[in-house]
């Protein structure tokens, strides 16, 4: 729990320092190093202490052909959820009769979760499509995701589900909310709507923390990281768009002064 929780923090304050994550598996090695019998392999895990966990990783992933920085560094953090939180198997479940080397059993699990995004990213749909940013919302257009014929059938019922989550946690604001996000529009055009309890603007904000809380949970159970990434970045494309605004508002007003 203190892992999962630590990591969520790395993610949503976009601290992607390695020196943190490499933190997190020395501490999970010193917490599994009283498990190990075997002087031999207990000296070889202790040798591991302080290697570069998060480099590696990184590594690895140039070498399987990811060459964007910050798609690497998000990847990073996706593989150390799997490794320590979900399923979170990497030390948690290791026996060193069964497994042998620790060290082989690390480079393996590695190499299968890369293996694994790679594929994925191969497959998958992008969750979020790309709308123009001047796109308004009206009141009552948005009733459910937008259809893509190409989706994955599996990636559409972890949507439906995720939405049937949100609906019974917060209600038809929360879905509305969502949605909105979801399609690119933005929430103003849901303030003071009477069928959604005539909410104002700082509910609707609250809401948002809330459905990104309720992301994060639903991703970390499914241990898919990436579909709270694309949910993070759907509820902040509004706030983007503002400032998008701003800027160019600024811009005209100095322009004409």
């Amino acid at each position: 729990m203190i892992v999962d929780f630590r990591l969520w923090l790395l993610f949503v304050e976009h601290d992607l320092n390695p020196a943190q994550y490499d933190a997190l598996f020395n501490k999970e090695l010193e917490m599994l190093l009283p498990r190990i019998s075997n002087p031999t392999e207990r000296n070889r895990l202790q040798g591991m202490l302080g290697i570069g966990w998060a480099n590696y990783i990184g590594a690895s992933l140039r070498n399987a052909g990811f060459r964007d920085q910050a798609s690497i560094q998000e990847k990073i953090h996706d593989i150390t959820v799997k490794l320590l939180v979900s399923p979170g198997g990497l030390f948690r479940n290791y026996d060193e009769a069964r497994h042998g080397p620790f060290d082989l059993r690390w480079k393996r699990s590695v190499a299968n979760a890369v293996k694994n995004i790679a594929e994925k990213e191969r497959n998958r749909r992008r969750l979020v499509p790309t709308v123009p940013i001047d796109q308004e919302f009206r009141p009552g257009g948005v009733t459910d995701l937008p259809n893509r014929a190409s989706a994955a059938q599996g990636d559409d019922k972890l949507v439906q589900d995720f939405r049937r989550l949100v609906r019974s946690r917060l209600g038809e604001l929360g879905i509305a909310v969502l949605d909105a996000r979801l399609a690119g529009q933005e929430t103003k055009g849901l303030v003071g709507r009477e069928d959604l309890g005539s909410p104002g603007r700082s509910v609707i904000k609250r809401v948002v923390q809330e459905i990104k809380t309720t992301a994060w949970q639903y991703a970390s159970g499914l241990g898919d990281p990436a579909f709270f990434r694309d949910i993070e970045r759907a509820m902040g494309r509004e706030e983007e768009t503002i400032q998008k605004r701003k800027a160019t508002t600024a811009m005209r007003q100095t322009a004409s002064s």
